[in-house]
């Protein structure tokens, strides 16, 4: 379905969140999740306020969820595994009351939500005792995990935290009033300056928005120059995630297709009356991968686990993530 169609199945008091997702004003996987989870339930209950049928209240549902999966989950394997999860046996509810239906409905989703905060809470959890002894970090994109990772060490007293501007979405950005509230000391810099700033670090945290049972682990264009500084500087490079960003399908031959974004509006905003954008290219990746070779380890909420060594966490996590959910055509599944 088109953006606008799936916009119209939405209450008013959504349509922010998804129109901040399709523009990208708003960031990171967990957030994304969390945000289709209440569109999830806003169309169940308003649906079922205004006597709709539970069929057209699954119909609705199925069609919010399908259209973030075949976009958003293009470029993160965990929002569509996030879905699938939420939206597990919702064909069973076509046959009942829509009330009854919308109940469950939100149910589904409020117990993968539950399951999915305490998966981060004791991500973040590593993450700080992990960080402990360390007092100059570098942090880069934007990761609703690394925030909370970041308020989280406040505990132990203040930081020096490195944040670079990662200019393809700003996504630096949101870091500093995390870090401002916390009491850290910021430094905010250029992208260009990153390799400058980077020595003398403790170590390097980013999130992921997905990553492979071989370690490889995928953010926003401009890790894979991080991993490359951090690789060349003996800098440690950690990625904060939890399993449900897991993306399995290389190891059945598979794998991710890259998105791509038109930077033009951005990159050119600047420009005079004297320079055309006019045919110039401006395109370039969403997502770029950084190898298990760059990656010291992945702080998950099954502990720090090796880059290299990922691969059977990896696929174990995977048998868990099925366990009962029966054959899945949905385009997207893990």
């Amino acid at each position: 379905m088109r953006a606008e169609d799936v916009r119209a199945l939405l209450p008013e008091s959504v349509r922010p969140a998804f129109d901040g997702i399709v523009d990208q004003s708003i960031l990171g996987a967990s957030k994304h999740i969390s945000l289709i989870g209440e569109m999830i339930e806003a169309v169940a209950r308003v649906g079922a306020g205004a006597g709709r049928s539970a069929a057209d209240i699954v119909a609705d549902v199925k069609s919010v969820a399908q259209f973030f999966i075949e976009t958003r989950g293009e470029a993160s394997q965990a929002v569509s595994n996030a879905i699938l999860i939420m939206i597990r046996g919702i064909d069973a509810c076509r046959d009942l009351a829509p009330d009854e239906a919308a109940t469950r409905i939100v149910e589904a989703k409020d117990a993968y939500a539950t399951q999915a905060a305490e998966a981060i809470s004791t991500c973040v959890g590593y993450a700080v005792e992990l960080a402990r002894p360390m007092k100059r970090i570098f942090v880069y994109d934007y990761s609703s995990t690394v925030e909370k990772f970041l308020r989280g060490i406040a505990a132990d007293g203040p930081r020096e935290v490195i944040i670079p501007e990662s200019r393809i979405i700003d996504g630096g950005k949101p870091f500093v009033r995390a870090c401002q509230e916390s009491g850290h000391a910021v430094t905010f810099i250029p992208e260009a300056a990153m390799m400058c700033f980077l020595k003398g670090c403790d170590a390097a945290f980013m999130g992921a928005e997905t990553f492979y049972p071989d370690g490889t682990g995928f953010n926003t264009t401009g890790s894979d120059i991080v991993g490359v500084l951090c690789a060349h500087l003996d800098v440690p490079l950690y990625f904060l995630t939890p399993l449900i960003k897991l993306d399995v399908r290389p190891v059945y031959g598979g794998g991710k297709r890259l998105v791509y974004d038109d930077l033009a509006p951005k990159l050119s905003a600047g420009w005079g009356d004297d320079i055309s954008s006019e045919g110039v290219n401006f395109t370039v990746p969403e997502l770029i991968g950084v190898p298990a070779e760059q990656i010291r380890a992945f702080v998950t909420e099954r502990g720090v686990i090796p880059a290299t060594q990922m691969y059977a966490p990896a696929m174990e996590y995977s048998a868990y993530l099925h366990e009962g959910m029966g054959s899945c055509d949905e385009k997207g599944a893990a």
